[in-house]
């Protein structure tokens, strides 16, 4: 049986890609897992595109696709370094994903987002609020940047670095959209038995 999704805020975003006037290709920068996002725009008739920078997530998403029959068209990518065009996709989205790497990085991440996404184009992107704690061991290298040392991630060699945003701070990211929606969610989940706090602050915005 299928698990039901808990990317609740991109069905927000769906609405709003819904309304565009722009064709409905979609890329998914973060892609990968064991129920991908993505399939809630293939279900709805986009044409999707995801990149995934590991491995095991690739695996994940493979072994989903197969299980249920669905094409996603995801293979392995850096959202650093988009393999596409200037302009090719309506619509870009990177959920739950852009936070796992330096701020220097988040914003050339942005930046290749920006480049591909059609004008009038829309993205979905959600950050890290500085609200959530960091990872129980992890060392503030910078500020808002936690090195987690002794913890692996998705069999990836690259430096395992969170960054946590305030409120406002990653609005420097947008200055060539227009943001039609702004929201800071704070969650409360109980994992494994342990209350865990969750924050992030998510973006939707129109390139201008």
């Amino acid at each position: 049986m299928r698990k039901v999704i808990r990317a609740t805020p991109l069905y927000k975003f769906l609405r709003y890609c819904n309304n565009s006037p722009l064709d409905k290709t979609v890329l998914d920068c973060g892609a990968g897992g064991d129920d991908p996002p993505l399939r809630i725009f293939l279900e709805s008739g986009y044409k999707t595109v995801g990149i995934e920078i590991s491995e095991i997530c690739l695996n994940e998403t493979r072994k989903f696709c197969k299980e249920f029959g669905l094409r996603l068209n995801m293979f392995k990518g850096d959202m650093r370094k988009l393999p596409f065009k200037n302009e090719t996709f309506s619509f870009v989205y990177s959920y739950n994903a852009i936070h796992m790497m330096s701020k220097k990085n988040v914003a050339v991440a942005m930046s290749e987002i920006q480049r591909v996404l059609k004008t009038n184009g829309l993205c979905f992107v959600n950050f890290v609020s500085a609200d959530e704690p960091p990872h129980a061991g992890a060392v503030e290298i910078n500020k808002g940047e936690f090195f987690k040392k002794d913890i692996p991630w998705q069999g990836v060699k690259c430096p395992n670095i969170d960054s946590y945003f305030e409120d406002d701070e990653p609005d420097v990211y947008f200055s060539n959209f227009k943001v039609v929606h702004k929201e800071r969610r704070i969650i409360e989940r109980i994992i494994k038995g342990k209350k865990v706090l969750q924050a992030y602050i998510d973006y939707i915005a129109k390139k201008k």
